[in-house]
């Protein structure tokens, strides 16, 4: 096991918090500091989405083990054609335990191995899967789709993919965000389900 005893208790620690579920209306949004976000912005472990310089940034933190992201990624295609010159950005958040941990180890392999264009169809199709998602199904998932098994192995266990992960947590921690899905868009935060109405008018606000 790679990661630290730390950032696994992390993950366990926020292994029995269940994400706010989708409501009427949005979560409530709180101003966090613009270093904050750019320091989430220079992580290389981000999946940057959409417009490269767009006019929006929205950031979403989910885990593969999320109900609520897993909704979350169904609206996406249809988000990122409505809102073209939007920036999406993914960060992998694994705080629902040890499944989730070994999920993202692969999920973050493949993103080192085969760059952020090919990390979209992943991203659906881990959701896509019925259960717990952990990192053997995402192995089988990450190999369907082209990847070398023995490679993604042996970067999911590198102690770069852990750092990656160690960094994530101090950041995503230092936000508040405790449970999948949190937004950040532009220096708005958001903990809780959001339906793509509700991203769409977060966006719209953001853009004044």
């Amino acid at each position: 096991m790679i990661l630290s005893r730390r950032t696994l208790l992390a993950g366990l620690a926020a292994s029995g918090v269940s994400a706010p579920a989708f409501s009427q209306s949005a979560p409530e949004p709180q101003l966090v500091p613009i270093e904050l976000v750019e320091d989430m912005l220079a992580l290389p472990s981000i999946v940057k989405l959409g417009h490269k310089h767009g006019d929006v940034i929205m950031i979403e933190y989910f885990d593969y083990n999320c109900p609520w992201c897993k909704r979350s990624a169904q609206d996406l295609p249809a988000l990122l054609k409505a809102e073209p010159d939007l920036s999406y950005v993914l960060v992998n958040f694994a705080v629902l335990g040890i499944p989730s941990v070994t999920a993202h180890k692969v999920a973050l392999a493949y993103l080192r191995l085969y760059g952020p264009d090919r990390y979209l169809p992943l991203h659906l199709a881990l959701f896509g899967l019925r259960g717990a998602v952990d990192g053997e199904r995402a192995l089988k998932e990450a190999e369907r789709l082209g990847g070398d098994r023995r490679r993604l192995e042996e970067a999911a266990n590198a102690e770069r993919t852990a750092q990656w992960m160690k960094d994530t947590f101090q950041i995503g921690n230092s936000l508040g965000f405790i449970a999948t899905p949190s937004f950040l868009v532009a220096t708005q935060s958001y903990v809780g389900g959001m339906t793509l109405d509700q991203k769409r008018e977060a966006i719209a606000q953001a853009r004044g």
